[in-house]
């Protein structure tokens, strides 16, 4: 076995390459630039010249792409939303025709995707993976990134993850989030209501490691946790996990528009989202319950 990892260098792909590392499976990154984080080989690529360096694909018998510009590093402008579009997509596009080129033997295609899938939207209903596309910007990207993660159908196996919010400490959106607590500066988001479906980073490794090992797990699953929580109520787990108060009142969404813009929407709203399907694959989550995830990442 073989695993190549787009985006090897970001939160998930850096833990996903040590975990697997340790199991003596290889490991081979592409990157944008011919260096690694992670110590392990790395070639170059450039979707814009659908350039992919000669060898990348030697010996590969499953792609894992967590490839694409950061939905949140930068302002929505047109430009940046054409980015985080063609980011996703016209890589994936590019794997396709060079595996196709090669006649590779891939055995399975595993890709990243969101569950922005079902819209920047605050209702009482439990999204599962049958449940229909929203009609934001998000989403649409989520659709045209997992549409063409499918086509390599044609050729292999393809499972699709759809991530919730991956709490790691000192990384990702928690970091963000623990920074203003520590400061006295957290406090709810517009309402506080919205849900923020979340996942430990040691069930998302472990997802994306039963995505690899094991040949009946294909298709589209949510990752994320069973319980569901309110940013009301994350925020205030994630201060008793930090030993802080939170002081400060809710955040008026007018405020989190004027200074995010569009942006604003992924964090005004949220739903639950289901991990039925998940569980029933029987894959054991490690983490459950948000007190204990925090209690792990801070005690």
């Amino acid at each position: 076995m073989k695993v190549l990892i787009t985006g090897g260098s970001g939160l998930i792909g850096m833990a996903l390459t040590k975990s697997l590392l340790k199991k003596g499976i290889d490991v081979v990154h592409v990157s944008r630039q011919k260096n690694s984080k992670a110590g392990v080989k790395t070639f170059v690529w450039d979707y814009k010249k659908n350039y992919l360096e000669e060898g990348a694909l030697n010996e590969v018998t499953h792609i894992v792409h967590l490839a694409g510009a950061g939905i949140a590093d930068k302002p929505w402008t047109m430009a940046r939303k054409r980015e985080i579009v063609k980011s996703r997509v016209l890589t994936a596009r590019l794997l396709l025709n060079k595996v196709e080129e090669l006649g590779l033997p891939l055995e399975k295609f595993i890709s990243a995707s969101g569950i922005g899938y079902y819209g920047a939207i605050s209702t009482s209903k439990l999204f599962d993976e049958q449940s229909e596309r929203g009609d934001d910007f998000v989403a649409e990207c989520c659709v045209q990134w997992e549409g063409q993660a499918q086509k390599f159908e044609t050729i292999c196996d393809v499972a699709i993850i759809r991530t919730g919010i991956v709490l790691a400490q000192q990384e990702g959106a928690l970091e963000k989030l623990e920074s203003t607590v520590r400061r006295g500066f957290g406090a709810p988001i517009g309402s506080g209501e919205q849900y923020m479906p979340w996942i430990h980073l040691r069930d998302m490794i472990g997802i994306y490691e039963k995505a690899i090992t094991d040949s009946s797990f294909k298709g589209i699953y949510n990752a994320v946790a069973s319980e569901h929580v309110t940013n009301k109520a994350f925020m205030q787990s994630l201060a008793k996990a930090l030993n802080k108060k939170i002081f400060l009142p809710k955040i008026p969404a007018f405020i989190m528009k004027m200074v995010f813009g569009e942006m604003a929407e992924i964090l005004l709203y949220g739903s639950r989202v289901s991990n039925e399907k998940l569980r029933s694959s029987n894959y054991n989550f490690h983490f459950e319950e948000l007190d204990s995830a925090l209690k792990d990442l801070y005690q």
